[in-house]
């Protein structure tokens, strides 16, 4: 378990990222995730019902912030991110998704050309220069003091993958 004493949440903000769901939702998520990290895959993949359904049902919105880390094996994740269209949202969610359910086929032994054909072929999606965004979650993430991947941060709540669907249901119905 992380310890969120040391995160200042009142640092992390709504700006940024990729969001999901209506502006007016009563709760908001605010997920720093790396797409090589299993762990940040445990916890989207785990929650991605229940989530998708608090979104649909106008309860939830989601800010996905893809966080480049300098962490050796997370360095392909940080690739990764360039190739998420910030500005459609839709198909970065499926970008995500896709790329979650099968970490296990690109990461970590692609090289950065082999990873660019891999996207091209599953996804027809090219690098984008989202250069500014991604230093912009950086710099947030470092202003927060948020360190791992996954941190979530939903109201007063602060959390990570280890959290039950119960526990993310209370967080859910006490919005």
């Amino acid at each position: 378990m992380m310890d969120i004493s040391i995160i200042k949440s009142d640092q992390v903000t709504t700006e940024g990222g990729i969001v999901i769901g209506h502006p007016e939702a009563p709760v908001t998520f605010v997920e720093f995730l790396n797409l090589a990290c299993p762990y940040c895959r445990k916890w989207f993949l785990k929650s991605e019902e229940q989530l998708t359904k608090a979104v649909e049902a106008g309860q939830v919105r989601r800010i996905i912030k893809p966080y480049n880390k300098d962490k050796d094996d997370l360095l392909i994740g940080n690739l990764a991110h360039t190739y998420l269209p910030f500005d459609q949202p839709a198909i970065a969610l499926n970008a995500i998704h896709f790329l979650y359910t099968h970490q296990k086929t690109w990461r970590p032994d692609l090289s950065d050309s082999e990873f660019d054909k891999y996207m091209q072929a599953n996804l027809k999606l090219s690098p984008l220069d989202n250069t500014v965004q991604l230093a912009a979650i950086v710099d947030e993430a470092q202003a927060a003091n948020i360190k791992f991947v996954p941190t979530i941060i939903a109201g007063e709540h602060i959390f990570d993958e280890s959290i039950t669907p119960e526990e993310l249901d209370m967080i859910l119905q006490a919005q």
